[in-house]
């Protein structure tokens, strides 16, 4: 307890003992800064010791093995069906398996989905293709086992698959639509409508949706096929661009087909794209049981985006922009405009690189002002005469507008078909 000088002697064993003491704690507590386990700090725990940690394989990423050849029986193609990849990877590709890759279009038996086609359509569905290292063929060849058709023709179709080539004429002359899943006691004389409600939805749209999943269009129906149909006309979605991922748990009821099931549905949540559900009603001839469906909404959308940023009132040029196409999981709030709508067009405010241009956002590009010299063309047969007026106001084009001549009194409209340019149509006969 009492206080005294340390030797030079103490001193230095005392700076020994704190200098092992700071290289242990340094070498305990590194592994643990970079998340390795404390086991795997001690030399010789176990036999089967890894020098290399199991995060490192998930950062990897990965493989994903292109088939050259498949099957799948409805006119969707998924990742699943065409793709194929290990257990180990089963928990980085599970929420792509059920994404729908390519489309069949009409009657055709096959169709070819190439590794580019696949790649691109993974990025715009905002998979990381940095993780994804791609194997196997090149192009997969996919054909449809729906369908009944003549082997003779369907020959052809399939090399003009095999190779990428699409067919000049529909090769094929189908007779009638057969799901694989269809049982064969089902009777001839079966009921064909459906059992759907589309309670608030329009006649016209509900139709159209119908029809296009009517048995002489796409086979039996499932309860998947009355579902996506149901949230298509709900949230006013063309139904080729609509994305629904459903439960795994709820497959087996999804593969319920009519006539032998009846399905009574009612929207529960089918707000917007996102988290939606139904409360379903399955009845047969003896039974009625209640079930709950949840899934995931998402719609493929072609969006315009800047790529240069474009000050107030400047005209939009094809450079400035370009179009995408993006697996998006909600409805914008206002419209999306196509290219063609934008180039040419004039901002309505001050745009930045990455804006996603909407109609509030472009405004038509004014083409003529009050006081400016216009060239008016008048054209009768294969008579063509030209003049100058002066615009009394301001148009875009399509518009009609009044000019009047030089030295004139009289205005007369001119329709504007370009800057400063505009055309009349000639006086009818009295």
């Amino acid at each position: 307890m009492k206080r005294k000088r340390i030797s030079v002697a103490g001193t230095v064993e005392f700076l020994t003992v704190a200098t092992i003491l700071a290289w242990a704690a340094q070498t305990m507590l590194a592994p643990l800064a970079r998340g390795q386990d404390a086991m795997s700090i001690r030399p010789n725990v176990s036999a089967g010791e890894k020098f290399v940690p199991e995060a490192t394989r998930v950062g990897g990423g990965a493989t994903v093995e292109l088939r050259g050849e498949a099957n799948v029986p409805t006119a969707e193609v998924k990742l699943q069906q065409i793709c194929r990849w290990s257990d180990a990877d089963a928990s980085i590709m599970a929420p792509l398996a059920d994404l729908i890759v390519a489309r069949f279009s009409g009657s055709t038996p096959f169709q070819s989905v190439s590794l580019e086609d696949l790649r691109k359509t993974l990025g715009d569905a905002g998979a990381n293709l940095g993780h994804i290292r791609f194997a196997g063929a090149t192009a997969c060849t996919v054909g449809r086992t729906d369908l009944k058709y003549d082997e003779s023709a369907a020959l052809q179709n399939w090399v003009d698959a095999k190779e990428g080539r699409a067919p000049a004429k529909p090769p094929l002359d189908l007779t009638a639509l057969v799901s694989a899943t269809a049982p064969a006691s089902v009777p001839a004389t079966a009921p064909t409508t459906s059992a759907l409600p589309l309670v608030g939805a329009p006649a016209a749209d509900a139709a159209t949706a119908a029809a296009r999943l009517s048995p002489a269009n796409s086979g039996v129906r499932t309860l998947r096929d009355l579902i996506i149909a149901d949230a298509a006309v709900r949230l006013k979605v063309p139904i080729d661009t609509l994305q629904m991922n459903f439960n795994p748990v709820d497959e087996k009821l999804l593969n319920l087909c009519e006539p032998q099931f009846k399905f009574y549905l009612t929207a529960r949540r089918v707000f917007g794209l996102g988290e939606v559900a139904w409360d379903v009603l399955v009845a047969t001839d003896t039974v009625n049981k209640k079930f709950s469906i949840t899934a995931t909404a998402r719609a493929w959308q072609m969006q315009v985006v800047l790529v240069r940023p474009v000050a107030c009132r400047q005209v939009i040029e094809s450079e400035d922009v370009s179009e995408k196409r993006v697996l998006s999981d909600r409805l914008p709030d206002d419209p999306l405009l196509a290219m063609a709508q934008c180039v040419g067009q004039e901002a309505s405010r001050e745009l930045k690189p990455g804006t996603v241009l909407t109609a509030p956002m472009v405004s038509p590009a004014t083409l003529s002002r009050p006081g400016q010299l216009i060239t008016v063309t008048l054209s009768t047969g294969s008579i063509r005469i030209k003049t100058v007026a002066r615009a009394l106001e301001a148009g875009s084009y399509g518009q009609c507008i009044k000019v009047r001549p030089e030295g004139g009194k009289d205005p007369y409209d001119v329709v504007l078909t370009g800057p400063q340019e505009g055309t009349m149509s000639p006086v009818p006969p009295q």
